[in-house]
């Protein structure tokens, strides 16, 4: 067990206690299913843009994205490029129309526009899954963030699976008690809390840590960048002793020795961490640089992660759902300019704290001072994951410590919190009222999205404790990073393609729209599993099945692929809705013009009606 912070104990649990008031407080407002749901749709412009940031600056964001630099120099950039792009998708084509729509959900608008019960319930599967890929890297956060800022377990439990039960506990309980009213305040202040902490690491790296981001980049590309593997004593003795040798050539003379006492003791199932040379899979004879792509995707990886965080933020249930909160679709507009420059700002940060762990912490561990909660291997973090928690203690003690950590459980209710409602909203308004009980009252349909809430946290806590169990945190040096990226991946294959042509491509029809869903986010999950089994070890080197699994991000073929099948499908088919033209005008419309249609008026007939007046 490492040393407690006292300190940041006292900061989070006031942080929680704050989250949970919050949450209580706000209870007398949240009597209908449009107070759980949507916060009675009347949240202003700045207050709805920090409540986005909120539930979109998730565990990946705070945590992931200085981990994925620390871990993979450029590479890592690529997640800070993405996410903070992903806005001008939303601010361009989606957001305006989305809210002008109205309704409550995605899967609202998919029905809405192609007027079936099924896609309906295609689009609430979709939702579903998207949101439990996204649950999985907070809960995996809450269990990191613990084991670095307590290191001690409760009930037998290790600190880790201690982390996950708690903050799910949290979580479930006040977005069960709050809805989405409780929830959009609480993400307010915790978007404002963690933007804050990550601006004080910074901060503090510069003043107290005498950072300079060009010589500390200077300093780490002068030398071949280095991967951290935790093997064990098996692996490390094979081939004649190869990754041992490989291992020697890569560490410190101390560090290494530890590797053979280990080796020595002659427990073969005995995990140890090593370095070794990190390998460039853009340029595979040249050596592996921090400030070059190439250290964790190849050529093709590169732009489909790129495009997947881009295209991936328009394909999110909570932060889609966010929009309806919006008075009116101008608002929702203008909430996204201030979402881009709220994220933009942190995104700008996130990066250079990555960059800042490299020296920092690698000086902290050889003075002998760095946290002891946190393990490494010859000066780097076993878990990349932890960079920030650690960082901070070395920099500012518990203090700092104490403000990131509430920060990475900040991050972790706020986007969680997001994905409870979705989830629920999905189960309790899209499936319960509309074919379950139709007539329930407002009393009942809220106490289904709590219910709902109460099950969807449950099934977040399993999928926390079982990502360790299957060795993902071993497969993947970034894993909180990796794993929003899939959840960004499927969100991208199986939402963005249905939207983009259901707002803009009048001929767009409901099996066109189905087979695109299902293409692209059927797609989506094949690709993730296959690279999944890949890093576990479980396909060959040569093969179909192996190269599939090699490729880390799919949404450079699964966009394409679901946006073709949408366009070649509704061609076929040629089945418009019969109310099309009363969609595109509620769609693209403004309010003057909805109004004149209602009046039967119709003086843009020509526009909304495809020229037949």
């Amino acid at each position: 067990m490492g040393n407690l912070n006292v300190i940041a104990i006292v900061m989070v649990i006031a942080v929680t206690v704050f989250t949970v008031g919050l949450a209580i407080f706000v209870r007398r407002f949240t009597r209908t299913t449009a107070d759980f749901y949507l916060a009675g749709r009347k949240v202003g412009t700045i207050a709805n843009a920090s409540a986005i940031s909120g539930d979109y600056l998730s565990a990946a964001s705070f945590l992931g994205v200085a981990a994925a630099v620390y871990a993979s120099g450029l590479d890592g950039v690529w997640f800070a490029a993405g996410f903070a792009g992903g806005f001008i998708v939303v601010v361009l084509f989606i957001a305006s129309a989305l809210r002008r729509f109205g309704e409550y959900t995605v899967a609202d608008f998919a029905y809405g526009r192609f007027g079936s019960d099924r896609i309906r319930l295609v689009t609430v599967v979709m939702v579903l899954l998207t949101s439990l890929f996204y649950m999985a890297p907070q809960m995996y956060g809450a269990g990191t963030t613990w084991t670095v800022l307590v290191g001690a377990g409760i009930f037998g439990l290790s600190p880790y699976n201690t982390g996950v039960l708690i903050v799910s506990l949290i979580i479930m309980f006040y977005v069960m008690v709050g809805g989405m009213k409780g929830t959009t305040l609480n993400q307010i202040f915790q978007f404002w809390w963690l933007w804050t902490a990550m601006f004080l690491v910074v901060v503090f790296a510069f003043t107290v840590g005498k950072f300079s981001y060009p010589d500390a980049l200077a300093e780490v590309t002068a030398e071949n960048h280095r991967d951290v593997r935790m093997v064990s004593v098996a692996d490390l003795t094979a081939d004649d002793g190869a990754l041992l040798a490989t291992a020697e050539g890569a560490m410190s003379s101390e560090a290494f020795a530890a590797v053979e006492a280990a080796v020595e003791a002659g427990d073969p199932e005995a995990t140890i961490g090593i370095l070794v040379p990190a390998t460039n899979k853009l340029h595979e004879l040249r050596d592996m640089f921090f400030n070059e792509p190439g250290h964790r995707y190849n050529g093709l990886d590169q732009f489909s992660m790129v495009l997947a965080l881009v295209l991936g933020t328009a394909g999110l249930p909570h932060i889609l759902n966010r929009y309806y909160t919006n008075p009116s679709g101008a608002a929702a507009r203008r909430s996204t300019f201030w979402v881009l420059i709220f994220i933009g700002t942190f995104y700008i940060l996130a990066p250079i704290a990555g960059l800042a762990g490299k020296l920092i912490i690698d000086d902290a561990w050889r003075a002998g001072t760095a946290p002891t909660n946190a393990a490494y291997v010859d000066g780097l973090l076993a878990r990349s994951d932890a960079i920030m928690p650690t960082l901070a203690q070395i920099l500012g003690g518990e203090w700092l410590m104490g403000a990131v950590a509430a920060g990475a459980f900040a991050a972790m209710f706020s986007t969680t919190g997001g994905l409870l409602i979705a989830s629920a909203s999905a189960v309790g308004h899209d499936v319960y009222e509309k074919y379950v009980n139709a007539n329930a009252s407002e009393a009942r349909k809220v106490f289904v999205g709590k219910a709902s809430v109460l099950f969807f946290a449950l099934v977040a806590l399993g999928i926390g404790i079982g990502i360790p169990a299957v060795g993902l945190d071993k497969a993947y040096p970034a894993l909180i990073a990796m794993m929003v990226t899939w959840a960004f991946s499927l969100g991208a294959g199986a939402f963005v393609p249905m939207l983009l042509t259901g707002i803009w491509w009048r001929q767009t029809t409901e099996r066109g729209a189905i087979a695109g869903m299902i293409v692209g986010g059927g797609g989506s999950l094949f690709f993730i599993f296959m690279n999944v089994l890949k890093q576990l070890g479980h396909l060959g080197d040569s093969g179909v099945l192996p190269f599939l699994g090699s490729l880390t991000f799919p949404t450079l073929f699964t966009f394409p692929a679901a946006v073709l099948t949408i366009v070649l499908v509704s061609k076929i088919d040629g089945q418009l809705p019969k109310n099309v033209d009363e969609i595109w005008m509620r769609i693209h419309g403004t309010a003057s013009e909805r109004h004149e249609k209602e009046l039967g008026l119709d003086k843009v007939g020509g526009m909304f009606s495809g020229g037949q007046k």
